[in-house]
């Protein structure tokens, strides 16, 4: 299996992204769990 590594473009990080539904489009959205 492939695991693609999510990076937050706020705070750059990876560790605490995480799946947070999906956008109208049909797209994987993300969010990250540091706290912005």
């Amino acid at each position: 299996m492939a695991s693609v590594s999510i990076s937050c473009p706020s705070c750059s990080a990876t560790d605490g992204v995480v799946r947070n539904g999906k956008s109208t489009a049909g797209h994987q959205r993300y969010l990250c769990s540091q706290g912005v």
